[in-house]
Protein backbone atom coordinates (compact mmCIF):
# COMPACT_ATOMS: atom_id res chain seq x y z
CA UNK A 1 0.00 0.00 0.00
CA UNK A 2 1.58 2.94 -0.88
CA UNK A 3 0.08 6.81 -0.60
CA UNK A 4 -3.28 5.25 0.56
CA UNK A 5 -5.92 7.34 2.80
CA UNK A 6 -8.63 5.41 4.53
CA UNK A 7 -11.41 7.10 6.32
CA UNK A 8 -13.23 4.45 9.05
CA UNK A 9 -16.47 5.83 9.47
CA UNK A 10 -19.91 4.76 11.54
CA UNK A 11 -23.32 5.76 11.39
CA UNK A 12 -23.44 6.07 15.08
CA UNK A 13 -21.26 5.72 18.38
CA UNK A 14 -20.54 2.73 19.88
CA UNK A 15 -19.48 0.73 16.59
CA UNK A 16 -15.88 0.17 17.88
CA UNK A 17 -15.01 2.40 14.97
CA UNK A 18 -12.43 4.08 17.03
CA UNK A 19 -11.00 0.74 18.56
CA UNK A 20 -10.64 -0.36 15.00
CA UNK A 21 -9.21 2.59 13.71
CA UNK A 22 -6.45 2.42 16.36
CA UNK A 23 -5.42 -1.25 15.91
CA UNK A 24 -5.73 -1.10 12.23
CA UNK A 25 -3.04 1.93 12.37
CA UNK A 26 -0.58 0.08 14.63
CA UNK A 27 -0.81 -2.96 13.10
CA UNK A 28 0.33 -1.47 9.71
CA UNK A 29 3.12 0.05 11.36
CA UNK A 30 4.28 -3.28 12.84
CA UNK A 31 4.13 -4.37 9.26
CA UNK A 32 7.12 -2.06 8.29
CA UNK A 33 4.19 0.57 6.83
CA UNK A 34 4.68 4.29 8.00
CA UNK A 35 1.32 5.47 8.95
CA UNK A 36 -0.54 8.61 10.56
CA UNK A 37 -3.85 8.49 11.96
CA UNK A 38 -5.91 11.45 12.65
CA UNK A 39 -8.15 11.99 15.02
CA UNK A 40 -11.17 13.95 12.61
CA UNK A 41 -14.11 13.78 15.27
CA UNK A 42 -13.67 17.12 16.68
CA UNK A 43 -16.93 16.87 18.34
CA UNK A 44 -15.91 13.71 20.81
CA UNK A 45 -12.16 13.63 19.90
CA UNK A 46 -10.44 10.38 21.82
CA UNK A 47 -7.69 9.02 20.26
CA UNK A 48 -5.49 11.72 23.26
CA UNK A 49 -7.29 9.15 26.37
CA UNK A 50 -6.62 6.54 24.24
CA UNK A 51 -2.67 7.29 23.75
CA UNK A 52 -2.70 9.63 27.19
CA UNK A 53 -0.79 6.28 28.76
CA UNK A 54 2.38 6.79 26.31
CA UNK A 55 2.05 10.75 25.80
CA UNK A 56 4.83 12.07 28.57
CA UNK A 57 4.95 15.31 27.33
CA UNK A 58 2.15 17.92 27.20
CA UNK A 59 0.76 18.25 23.57
CA UNK A 60 2.03 21.63 21.68
CA UNK A 61 0.22 21.77 18.77
CA UNK A 62 -3.04 19.59 18.28
CA UNK A 63 -4.90 18.66 14.91
CA UNK A 64 -7.21 21.34 16.00
CA UNK A 65 -4.57 24.06 15.21
CA UNK A 66 -3.35 22.65 12.02
CA UNK A 67 -6.95 23.03 10.46
CA UNK A 68 -7.01 26.55 12.22
CA UNK A 69 -3.72 27.40 10.37
CA UNK A 70 -1.68 27.93 13.70
CA UNK A 71 0.96 25.47 12.79
CA UNK A 72 1.90 22.99 10.40
CA UNK A 73 0.83 19.59 9.72
CA UNK A 74 4.12 18.06 10.78
CA UNK A 75 4.29 20.41 13.89
CA UNK A 76 0.26 18.48 14.92
CA UNK A 77 1.61 15.48 14.79
CA UNK A 78 3.58 12.99 17.32
CA UNK A 79 5.51 10.30 16.71
CA UNK A 80 4.38 7.31 18.75
CA UNK A 81 6.64 4.88 16.80
CA UNK A 82 8.55 3.49 19.63
CA UNK A 83 5.85 2.87 21.60
CA UNK A 84 4.63 -0.64 19.98
CA UNK A 85 7.95 -1.59 18.70
CA UNK A 86 7.04 -0.56 15.53
CA UNK A 87 9.10 -1.53 12.11
CA UNK A 88 7.54 1.48 10.74
CA UNK A 89 6.76 5.08 11.59
CA UNK A 90 3.36 5.48 13.20
CA UNK A 91 2.24 9.30 13.65
CA UNK A 92 -1.09 10.40 15.63
CA UNK A 93 -2.74 13.54 14.93
CA UNK A 94 -4.67 14.63 18.08
CA UNK A 95 -7.82 16.77 18.03
CA UNK A 96 -7.80 18.63 21.62
CA UNK A 97 -10.58 17.26 23.81
CA UNK A 98 -11.23 20.40 25.50
CA UNK A 99 -14.45 21.69 25.87
CA UNK A 100 -13.33 25.34 24.40
CA UNK A 101 -11.66 23.79 21.79
CA UNK A 102 -14.66 21.42 20.66
CA UNK A 103 -16.86 24.44 20.70
CA UNK A 104 -14.06 26.91 18.62
CA UNK A 105 -14.00 24.33 16.06
CA UNK A 106 -17.08 22.58 15.68
CA UNK A 107 -18.95 26.53 15.83
CA UNK A 108 -17.53 27.27 12.04
CA UNK A 109 -18.68 28.45 9.17
CA UNK A 110 -19.94 26.11 6.58
CA UNK A 111 -17.19 28.36 4.26
CA UNK A 112 -14.45 27.64 6.79
CA UNK A 113 -15.50 23.36 6.35
CA UNK A 114 -15.11 24.17 2.49
CA UNK A 115 -11.63 25.10 3.38
CA UNK A 116 -10.86 22.68 5.83
CA UNK A 117 -12.08 19.84 2.83
CA UNK A 118 -9.34 22.15 0.68
CA UNK A 119 -6.81 21.54 3.61
CA UNK A 120 -7.36 18.04 3.55
CA UNK A 121 -7.38 17.22 0.34
CA UNK A 122 -4.12 19.13 0.74
CA UNK A 123 -2.23 17.46 3.15
CA UNK A 124 -1.84 14.46 0.99
CA UNK A 125 1.09 16.08 -0.49
CA UNK A 126 3.01 16.47 2.82
CA UNK A 127 2.32 13.03 3.70
CA UNK A 128 3.00 11.08 0.94
CA UNK A 129 5.86 13.24 -0.63
CA UNK A 130 7.64 14.88 2.46
CA UNK A 131 7.00 12.44 5.23
CA UNK A 132 6.79 9.22 3.26
CA UNK A 133 3.87 8.31 4.97
CA UNK A 134 2.46 4.74 3.30
CA UNK A 135 -1.51 4.81 4.68
CA UNK A 136 -2.98 7.73 6.31
CA UNK A 137 -5.80 6.75 8.72
CA UNK A 138 -8.94 8.75 9.45
CA UNK A 139 -11.07 8.51 12.37
CA UNK A 140 -14.12 10.77 11.60
CA UNK A 141 -17.46 11.93 13.61
CA UNK A 142 -20.08 9.00 13.19
CA UNK A 143 -23.37 10.35 11.04
CA UNK A 144 -23.27 12.71 8.32
CA UNK A 145 -21.30 16.03 9.83
CA UNK A 146 -19.36 18.21 7.75
CA UNK A 147 -16.43 16.96 9.49
CA UNK A 148 -16.75 13.21 8.65
CA UNK A 149 -18.17 14.31 5.11
CA UNK A 150 -14.49 15.77 5.10
CA UNK A 151 -12.80 12.75 6.29
CA UNK A 152 -14.41 10.51 3.40
CA UNK A 153 -14.32 12.62 0.13
CA UNK A 154 -10.89 13.42 1.46
CA UNK A 155 -10.34 9.72 1.55
CA UNK A 156 -9.25 6.83 -1.21
CA UNK A 157 -11.64 4.43 0.45
CA UNK A 158 -13.66 4.38 3.51
CA UNK A 159 -14.38 1.76 5.67
CA UNK A 160 -17.70 1.56 7.61
CA UNK A 161 -18.22 0.01 10.77
CA UNK A 162 -21.43 -0.84 11.15
CA UNK A 163 -23.06 -3.76 13.86
CA UNK A 164 -26.04 -5.98 13.36
CA UNK A 165 -28.55 -3.43 15.29
CA UNK A 166 -31.21 -2.80 13.30
CA UNK A 167 -30.96 0.75 14.26
CA UNK A 168 -27.26 1.01 12.67
CA UNK A 169 -28.58 -1.38 9.79
CA UNK A 170 -30.88 1.07 8.71
CA UNK A 171 -28.47 4.24 9.26
CA UNK A 172 -25.92 2.50 7.73
CA UNK A 173 -28.08 2.41 4.48
CA UNK A 174 -29.31 5.78 4.85
CA UNK A 175 -25.32 7.03 4.48
CA UNK A 176 -24.98 5.09 1.66
CA UNK A 177 -27.75 6.18 -0.33
CA UNK A 178 -27.38 9.79 0.68
CA UNK A 179 -23.70 9.95 0.13
CA UNK A 180 -21.84 7.75 -0.22
CA UNK A 181 -23.84 6.98 -4.03
CA UNK A 182 -24.39 10.04 -4.48
CA UNK A 183 -20.77 11.22 -4.44
CA UNK A 184 -19.35 7.81 -5.91
CA UNK A 185 -17.35 7.15 -2.98
CA UNK A 186 -15.61 3.68 -2.30
CA UNK A 187 -17.19 2.06 0.53
CA UNK A 188 -16.05 -1.14 2.42
CA UNK A 189 -18.70 -2.68 5.29
CA UNK A 190 -16.25 -3.73 8.18
CA UNK A 191 -19.49 -6.35 10.45
CA UNK A 192 -18.43 -5.65 14.11
CA UNK A 193 -19.49 -7.25 17.35
CA UNK A 194 -21.11 -9.92 15.03
CA UNK A 195 -21.68 -12.52 17.59
CA UNK A 196 -20.07 -13.38 21.02
CA UNK A 197 -16.45 -14.95 20.95
CA UNK A 198 -17.33 -17.82 22.68
CA UNK A 199 -19.80 -18.67 19.81
CA UNK A 200 -18.17 -20.75 17.58
CA UNK A 201 -18.88 -20.12 13.97
CA UNK A 202 -17.66 -22.05 10.73
CA UNK A 203 -16.66 -20.05 8.08
CA UNK A 204 -19.63 -21.15 5.82
CA UNK A 205 -21.96 -18.99 8.31
CA UNK A 206 -19.59 -15.99 8.65
CA UNK A 207 -19.75 -16.15 4.97
CA UNK A 208 -23.29 -16.46 4.54
CA UNK A 209 -23.82 -13.44 7.15
CA UNK A 210 -21.44 -11.60 4.93
CA UNK A 211 -23.47 -12.20 1.43
CA UNK A 212 -26.64 -11.26 3.46
CA UNK A 213 -24.85 -7.99 4.65
CA UNK A 214 -23.85 -7.31 1.19
CA UNK A 215 -27.13 -7.41 -0.22
CA UNK A 216 -28.57 -5.36 2.28
CA UNK A 217 -25.78 -2.84 1.72
CA UNK A 218 -25.46 -3.32 -1.80
CA UNK A 219 -21.41 -2.91 -0.49
CA UNK A 220 -18.84 -5.61 -0.37
CA UNK A 221 -17.96 -6.74 3.24
CA UNK A 222 -14.78 -6.61 4.33
CA UNK A 223 -14.67 -8.20 7.15
CA UNK A 224 -16.69 -9.64 10.28
CA UNK A 225 -15.62 -9.25 13.64
CA UNK A 226 -16.82 -11.15 16.88
CA UNK A 227 -17.74 -8.96 19.84
CA UNK A 228 -14.20 -9.90 21.66
CA UNK A 229 -14.85 -8.16 25.29
CA UNK A 230 -10.97 -7.78 25.97
CA UNK A 231 -10.37 -6.11 22.26
CA UNK A 232 -9.15 -2.57 24.67
CA UNK A 233 -8.53 -3.10 28.24
CA UNK A 234 -9.63 0.52 29.85
CA UNK A 235 -8.43 0.59 32.20
CA UNK A 236 -4.79 0.41 30.93
CA UNK A 237 -5.38 1.58 27.34
CA UNK A 238 -3.50 -1.64 26.54
CA UNK A 239 -4.20 -2.75 22.37
CA UNK A 240 -4.15 -6.34 21.56
CA UNK A 241 -2.14 -5.87 18.85
CA UNK A 242 1.03 -4.70 21.00
CA UNK A 243 0.01 -7.51 24.19
CA UNK A 244 -1.40 -10.47 22.35
CA UNK A 245 -0.24 -10.14 18.58
CA UNK A 246 -1.84 -12.96 17.91
CA UNK A 247 -5.05 -12.89 19.32
CA UNK A 248 -7.70 -13.25 16.68
CA UNK A 249 -8.77 -10.20 16.30
CA UNK A 250 -5.51 -9.08 15.31
CA UNK A 251 -6.08 -12.14 12.85
CA UNK A 252 -8.87 -10.36 11.63
CA UNK A 253 -7.34 -6.76 11.34
CA UNK A 254 -4.54 -8.44 9.25
CA UNK A 255 -7.05 -10.02 6.54
CA UNK A 256 -8.66 -6.28 6.53
CA UNK A 257 -4.90 -4.90 5.69
CA UNK A 258 -4.53 -7.22 2.84
CA UNK A 259 -7.79 -6.35 1.57
CA UNK A 260 -7.35 -3.09 1.66
CA UNK A 261 -3.46 -3.55 -0.14
CA UNK A 262 -5.34 -4.81 -3.23
CA UNK A 263 -8.06 -2.02 -3.27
Amino acid sequence: MKGKVVAIHSSRGGTGKTTIATNLAIAYSRKGLNVALLDLDFRAPSLFSIFSKWIQMPVKHWLNDFMLNKCTLEQSLIDASEWFGSSGKLFLGLANPALEAIRSITGRSRAWEVSAAKKLFAMRTTLFDDMHIDCCILDTSPGIQYSSINGVVSSDVAIIVATLNPVDIKGVKNMLTEFYDEFEKKAVILINKAYPQTRIWSESKRNELADQMENVFGHAVICIIPCYCDVLDANTGSFLVETHPYHSFFKDLQEVTKKLEKM
